[in-house]
């Protein structure tokens, strides 16, 4: 997952949603697909802080320089 992007992680996130709603996963699979379904959530949360701090910061930048 580290060298995943965070379209491709929502993407991923997008299939497992849609083969969990089909009903048609059985409970071993489903058990294995929230465990991954877990792990992008807070792999593209980390994302998102890591870029919010970075336009924060660039912004606090921009607004020194004024």
């Amino acid at each position: 997952m580290e060298n995943m992007t965070y379209s491709q992680a929502i993407a991923r996130l997008e299939e497992i949603m849609a083969a969990i709603q089909s009903g048609g996963m059985d409970i071993d699979k489903l058990a294995v697909a929230l465990k991954e379904a877990s792990a992008l959530v807070q792999f593209c949360r980390g994302k998102l802080y890591k870029v919010d701090e970075e336009v924060k910061a660039m912004l606090d930048e921009i607004a020194a320089g004024e």
